[in-house]
């Protein structure tokens, strides 16, 4: 038997395995450290008036280009299944590694599920500007000043970190009937970094958002020149890297595209959804979330549910484009940018710079993936950070992605793909080399006990009463897709584990076969009973 079923068996591409929370749920921590557990995945609820945003307000959102983040539902964030995600998220590649392939999300969910622009001017700015000022001039109110002698973390502002409290309390009342446009633009830039902290670049602290935006909200309509979709997928891309750390104990970013993302992508796990009879109202695909009831027909927060779904993901149950029959009704703004939603570009937020990879899911756009080149997502740049930098100036330090965001020079294709790719595909046999294959132990049971039915195959008289019995067992579980049509090859060769339960030779599924005598699978004449689709 394999000595290290996990993977990789090729560490070419996974090359941060050892610093990976996998290692660790598998072989278990160093003494003296706790095994990883569910992540505190940091979000926040919209704080909107009950009574609805007031029109004057919300038209100057609209203006800034971040309508589309008015119309985004609040919903609970499923912690167990962030984490489950982020075990399988590698920061080698920008990706989710998944039985069968990688995944990942892109500008275009970015833009099509949440509504924010990706199109525009790259997010960065100054870091060291005098922000007590700054909150002053363009919110009318300015933080009081720190307490001599007072701890850092009490003060108001700390830094371009703004305790949101306090902000709070200066536009708790409605916008008065009488007030001036300057204003109204007030309560706009504050439901803006609101919406900006809570949904899209929520960091690991609960109680403060950065003031570092509104110096590309003056004047407001400035807001629209900006590519605030890249900015928040490139500060999505950093947590999730960071979380995938052994020793992570929290998330933020954007959770709430992860978790919708998923929804989308992998109904089997997703709640199951009674939508009021009302029509739903106009706004991104995050809408569709909108006031629905969970029921009780799928585990949800529970860390090894997920766990195991994710690790048996069967063809049938993976949605490449769920956006195919939809996309026509959504609102022009979550389709505005679609020129390069398959831009191969660096994302930039102020100091961060994650790469954008979608050559290595062109499934998720309707084309055929085949093996793709070594990227690098370079550990230097993973390792910047704010601390002791805030007077660089970061459109000079960052200036070579800068100028590859702007061209959009790359902008990957391929031919049109349709159906599944087949357990023996170039990429399928590649990406099962260079992949981890399991996350915990538990999640590889499964897959030991069908391995070893191939074993014995492979080693006992076709027609024997052994081999009569592993096929019937490998037949009746759905199984028999592990049987190349070189029957003793395949049975034989441990180091191709199958990519997934239930795929068939060339991608089918769900047509049993029979077996006969000389231990060959032949297809009977009328399909046996189908697997009722998830």
């Amino acid at each position: 038997m394999d000595k290290h079923p996990a993977g990789p068996r090729d560490c070419t591409v996974l090359t941060r395995q050892a610093e990976h929370r996998s290692s660790w749920l598998w072989d278990g921590p160093p003494t003296g450290q706790a095994w990883p557990g569910v992540l505190t995945c940091r979000h926040r609820f919209s704080c909107m008036p009950e009574v609805g945003l007031d029109p004057r307000v919300a038209a100057y959102i609209t203006d800034a280009g971040l309508g589309g983040l008015l119309h985004v539902p609040n919903i609970e964030i499923d912690h167990a299944l962030i984490t489950a995600l982020v075990e399988r998220w590698r920061p080698e590649t920008h990706s989710f590694h998944l039985p069968h392939g990688e995944m990942t999300i892109t500008l275009q969910d970015m833009e099509v599920i949440m509504g924010v622009p990706v199109e525009g001017l790259p997010v960065v700015g100054k870091t060291n500007m005098e922000w007590g000022n700054l909150c002053h001039e363009l919110l009318g109110h300015k933080p009081p000043d720190k307490e001599p002698h007072a701890n850092e973390n009490t003060a108001m502002l700390c830094g371009a970190r703004l305790k949101l409290s306090w902000l709070k309390t200066m536009f708790h009342d409605p916008l008065p009937a009488d007030a001036t446009d300057l204003q109204v633009q007030q309560y706009a830039r504050y439901y803006i970094l609101e919406m900006l902290g809570g949904m899209l670049f929520m960091d690991k602290s609960g109680e403060r958002i950065s003031v570092m935006y509104l110096q590309f909200l003056n004047p407001i309509s400035n807001g629209k020149k900006y590519s605030w979709g890249s900015a928040a997928l490139s500060w999505l891309y950093r947590h999730l890297c960071k979380a995938s750390e052994t020793t992570a104990k929290q998330i933020g970013g954007a959770l709430l595209l992860v978790q919708i993302w998923a929804y989308a992508r992998f109904p089997h796990i997703c709640p199951m959804m009674r939508h009021p009879h009302q029509a739903l109202p106009s706004g991104p695909l995050a809408v569709r979330w909108k006031v629905a009831t969970c029921t009780t027909e799928h585990a949800t927060h529970v860390l090894s549910a997920y766990r195991m779904s994710l690790a048996s993901l069967r063809p049938n149950q993976i949605v490449w484009e769920p956006y195919k029959s939809v996309i026509g009704s959504l609102p022009s703004y979550c389709t505005a940018g679609q020129h390069i939603w398959r831009s191969t570009v660096p994302l930039l937020h102020f100091w961060v710079v994650e790469g954008h990879h979608p050559e290595r899911v062109l499934r998720q756009f309707g084309m055929k993936q085949g093996v793709p080149v070594d990227v690098n997502t370079s550990t230097d740049l993973h390792n910047i950070t704010l601390q002791g930098k805030h007077d660089k100036d970061w459109a000079v330090e960052h200036a070579s992605p800068i100028a590859k965001w702007a061209a959009h020079a790359e902008v990957v294709n391929a031919p049109i793909f349709e159906g599944e790719m087949g357990f023996d595909d170039e990429y399928m046999k590649w990406f099962r080399r260079i992949t981890r294959r399991f996350i915990t132990k538990e999640t590889s049971y499964w897959d030991t006990l069908v391995e070893s039915h191939l074993r014995i195959l492979a080693m006992c008289e076709p027609g024997s009463a052994i081999h009569i019995e592993c096929m019937s067992a490998l037949e009746a579980v759905e199984e028999l897709s592990r049987l190349n049509l070189d029957n003793a090859r395949v049975a034989s060769n441990t180091s191709e584990p199958a990519a997934g339960h239930g795929q068939l030779v060339g991608g089918r599924r769900g047509h049993r076969g029979r077996h006969s005598g000389d231990g060959k699978v032949r297809p009977d004449k009328e399909p046996v009973r189908r697997r009722k689709r998830e």
